[in-house]
């Protein structure tokens, strides 16, 4: 993946290109508020369907012991856009993704609790 642009900030831009052996496919968006380590607002577009725009916010929820979920919701300017961003294979993409940090989260050493940060 290729990050052209990741400028987190509320109106900041952000765009990415991920390439595989004989495919690319380009994302952008716009980040909307402020971020923050918790929770953060971004449309996401991918360059494949132009014109079917979506309103994400993910957010993060500490569970003790070193867990955190992860809440992801996604609004949808119609069904249709909904229904391209499926056919696409967004869903296989996303959860190729959560898969792949998952993968890179269990290498990681624990992280310290937040009251000795």
């Amino acid at each position: 993946m290729v990050i052209d642009r990741y400028e987190v900030r509320d109106g900041g831009r952000w765009r990415y290109v991920h390439r595989d052996a004989e495919h690319e496919y380009g994302f952008h968006g716009v980040f909307h508020g402020e971020p923050s380590v918790d929770a953060m607002v971004q449309t996401f577009e991918f360059e494949g369907a132009p014109g079917h725009v979506s309103l994400d916010r993910l957010s993060l929820e500490d569970l003790g012991d070193g867990r955190t979920r992860i809440h992801a919701h996604s609004a949808f300017e119609s069904v249709e856009a909904r229904d391209a961003m499926v056919t696409a294979g967004m869903g296989d993409g996303v959860r190729e993704a959560y898969e792949r940090l998952d993968e890179v989260l269990v290498s990681l050493p624990p992280a310290a609790p937040a009251a000795q940060r």
